[in-house]
């Protein structure tokens, strides 16, 4: 079961024509930074990458792998909304009970591209889980 507490406009920009230009990739690499961690704020600005793929998501920073997990029931993934000018484009993601991070990305387009793809990609595992488009 599939469930959303609300759309993301795939009209916007053309997002629906790009995320089906990116779904023909087997790995989509978006570059972000990592504002909190386990509920912990982080001061550091450097670029990560996360990658979207078809069978599960990672985060890197350079070689270095901070997470990778296999899209799961357990998986959560959502747009963070709030304060700040920011937050269109931030995504909290909780890749298992102990880890979860908060990323900002480039655009609200990225990000909205990430959440979407990994929803097209986690159906396509035939995992499904509870996915909110706003947290």
């Amino acid at each position: 079961m599939l469930t959303t507490t609300g759309a993301i406009d795939p009209a916007a920009a053309g997002l629906g024509n790009y995320v089906e230009a990116l779904v023909r990739k087997h790995d989509v690499e978006f570059n972000v930074v990592v504002t909190q961690m386990n509920g912990v704020d982080q001061p550091s600005e450097s670029i990560h990458v996360l990658h979207v793929g078809k069978m599960r998501m990672k985060l890197c920073k350079g070689k270095a792998t901070i997470a990778k997990e296999y899209y799961s029931s357990l998986m959560q993934l959502c747009g963070v909304r709030g304060g700040g000018n920011a937050a269109a484009q931030a995504l909290f993601w909780q890749a298992k009970k102990e880890f979860s991070v908060v990323l900002a990305f480039e655009s609200e387009r990225d990000r909205n591209a990430a959440i979407m793809l990994a929803r097209r990609f986690a159906l396509d595992c035939n995992v499904s889980f509870k996915w909110f488009s706003k947290f």
